[in-house]
């Protein structure tokens, strides 16, 4: 998965940039590092789908202890099956899932399939944060 990391507000607001993978496996369709070596606090995250998965499927996005943990703490339950589109932490975080999140050093970033299959999915998770 290619990640990129952008800066701005010297340094302090990042942007980090990972591509999508189609894998059903907990923290399969991203698994991203804490990215600084420190806590930092997630402020926004944006799940960008060009290309919908082929059936049925739902995904969970969260700060989770380690790479293959399924985590809902930023967004919770998203439909990525039915259309392509832009969800965020904002407006489509679900039961679970919401704005504001702190993540440790050592802690990940996890996408994860909920339910259905994540094959044929494509896209982009867009992750806002201040060191």
């Amino acid at each position: 998965m290619g990640q990129q990391i952008f800066s701005s507000n010297a340094g302090r607001l990042k942007t980090l940039v990972s591509n999508l993978a189609a894998l059903d496996t907990a923290g399969g369709v991203i698994s991203v590092a804490n990215p600084e070596g420190v806590e930092i606090l997630i402020t926004e995250v944006l799940l960008i789908v060009s290309t919908k998965s082929t059936g049925a499927c739902t995904l969970d996005i969260g700060v989770a202890a380690n790479g293959t943990t399924l985590s809902d703490t930023l967004i919770d339950g998203v439909d990525v099956g039915a259309a392509a589109g832009r969800f965020d932490n904002i407006n489509d975080k679900g039961g679970n899932g919401g704005r504001d999140r702190a993540l440790a050093s050592t802690e990940f970033i996890t996408a994860s399939k909920a339910s259905g299959a994540a094959a044929g999915l494509a896209g982009q998770l867009v992750v806002n944060y201040v060191v």
